[in-house]
């Protein structure tokens, strides 16, 4: 297992704004990814801790369980890290290709039905971005990326000043592979092919888990009684627009629901 970072906290409204540094900037973005599947896994052995809690099938949300939105936001996590790690022989100057809508059927099942299995999931996703940002920062890694104005960058040329004072450290290497260019592939159901940067990937994948886990969120809270932490599936913008003196509504638990029709 990789070693722990020091991970953002969820509720921005507790720390420092970051600087516009664009070392720092990448830093914070990797911390806020990594605090998120901490926030889900944390969530697994506090309060949706059973089975059943994990598969009962949503009232509010026909279709839905609280496992099948974990699974989709480890799926999502996988589709964007996997890329990341190319086989070996593979150019690291190659464009990288993410597919979200690639996944693996054989392995999903258990997933969004074990409290065990999407527990073990979930600390794969972070310990793997954990150590993707301990490669970036490597010294010894000599990758080519891209950057954004298409030049190649050489990771591991700049090793002074180090991360939060550690010698030896490619203070840069992080920031450089944030920029690096990627191709986003998507099925509609034609091929769709659009640029981006691995950065940007990064954000939205971050946003897109909080998306879930607010839809999580309603199921647990309202159908099944659970109290979660209040910043769960909230966005980092709506907590700073909050601020420091905004407090949390009293939820409503355990909504009677009438199912009229089927969808």
């Amino acid at each position: 297992m990789p070693s722990r970072q020091a991970s953002a906290s969820l509720n921005h409204t507790l720390v420092a704004m970051p600087s516009r540094d664009q070392t720092d900037r990448a830093e914070a973005l990797l911390s806020l990814s990594i605090a998120l599947i901490e926030s889900a896994i944390d969530i697994l052995k506090v309060n949706v801790t059973t089975d059943e809690q994990l598969c009962r099938d949503s009232l509010l949300m026909p279709g839905g369980t609280i496992g099948k939105h974990l699974r989709h936001v480890i799926e999502t996590f996988r589709a964007f890290l996997l890329p990341l790690y190319p086989p070996k022989g593979s150019s690291s100057a190659e464009v990288l290709e993410i597919n979200y809508d690639s996944i693996h059927p054989t392995a999903r099942r258990p997933i969004a039905r074990s409290v065990s299995s999407c527990l073990h999931a979930l600390e794969e996703v972070r310990d793997e971005l954990i150590h993707w940002g301990e490669a970036c920062r490597s010294p010894t890694s000599s990758s080519i990326s891209q950057s954004g104005n298409g030049k190649d960058v050489l990771r591991g040329e700049e090793v002074a000043g180090g991360v939060a004072g550690e010698v030896g450290v490619n203070r840069n290497g992080l920031a450089q592979a944030m920029e690096r260019e990627v191709k986003v592939v998507a099925i509609t159901p034609t091929r769709q092919q659009m640029g981006s940067t691995v950065g940007r990937e990064l954000w939205y994948i971050s946003l897109h888990a909080i998306h879930h886990f607010s839809m999580l969120r309603t199921i647990a809270v309202h159908e099944h009684g659970l109290e979660l932490p209040v910043e769960f599936g909230t966005a980092p913008s709506t907590l700073l627009y909050r601020g420091l003196s905004w407090k949390p509504p009293t939820e409503n638990k355990e909504v009677q629901v009438t199912v009229k029709s089927k969808l």
